[in-house]
């Protein structure tokens, strides 16, 4: 993998150095995940940053397009917006969660571009690699401490953890090693006008890769959920079933940026 971002890296940088055109644009934008049958009520899309450098080559009827992003992604939850039905086990045990999950991506990306006077539309694939991955919970007993910590979801579960104490930045799950794919590769599709060198875009991105690597055997209770669906205990419309064969989650995107654009 590391070979291959290379190489993407390289042919990016020899392109750079035919472009007409090489500009730098930074925005804001809201990611989530799009998955094929269930998504919790309580959760809603992330507001995050972006920024990154494009160049463009002008080919007169079309324009080639070529940017280095950094993206962050991710999806937030909190259980008091569940549903009734979803929210039974929080209630039963007295205590509510939420959590926010923040992946840095860098996505290198190549479109065809065509241009209408100063506005432009543009669409192309891009691939995304997660250089991080964080996500931060919290559980707010209805009586006694709130616990928050961060962790890191790439990283190797901790073997250590210790339930007899509270969570905390010390002391959690840890990551989920491979249950999370760190590469992403989709399409990109955006709208955008220029004004001097100045120009305004809003693109949104779909990733067909699967965020959730479905030949996990790990903890967390998926490997059992897995078990139990082969076996025919639940169905893939059983709300409780962490993890199926069936099971897609992909990344989705929306960003509104600003930038200046260099020409030679």
């Amino acid at each position: 993998m590391k070979k291959l971002l290379f190489l993407s890296v390289a042919v990016l940088f020899a392109f750079t150095m035919s472009a007409q055109k090489i500009g730098v644009k930074a925005g804001y934008g809201m990611s989530g995940y799009l998955v094929n049958y269930y998504t919790p009520d309580g959760s809603v899309m992330s507001m995050a940053f972006n920024a990154g450098i494009v160049a463009e080559l002008d080919l007169k009827i079309i324009g080639i397009r070529a940017d280095v992003t950094f993206n962050q992604l991710g999806s937030d939850y909190d259980s008091r917006n569940d549903s009734e039905e979803d929210r039974e086990g929080y209630i039963a045990y007295d205590y509510e969660y939420e959590y926010k999950q923040s992946i840095n991506y860098m996505n290198i990306g190549v479109s065809v571009k065509k241009g209408i006077g100063p506005a432009y539309v543009f669409v192309g694939p891009y691939f995304g690699y997660a250089l991080k991955g964080n996500q931060t919970s919290k559980i707010t007993p209805g009586t006694g401490d709130v616990q928050e910590w961060t962790d890191d979801i790439f990283s190797v579960p901790n073997e250590d953890l210790d339930f007899t104490q509270p969570f905390s930045d010390d002391n959690n799950l840890g990551g989920s090693d491979e249950l999370y794919n760190k590469i992403d590769f989709g399409a990109n599709f955006g709208v955008g006008a220029s004004f001097s060198g100045i120009f305004v875009e809003a693109n949104v991105g779909m990733g067909f890769m699967n965020f959730i690597n479905i030949d996990y055997d790990g903890n967390n209770g998926t490997a059992q959920a897995y078990t139990d669906f082969k076996a025919g205990k639940v169905t893939k419309d059983d709300k409780n079933v962490a993890m199926t064969d069936d099971l897609t989650q992909k990344n989705i995107f929306f960003g509104l940026s600003v930038g200046y654009m260099f020409g030679f």
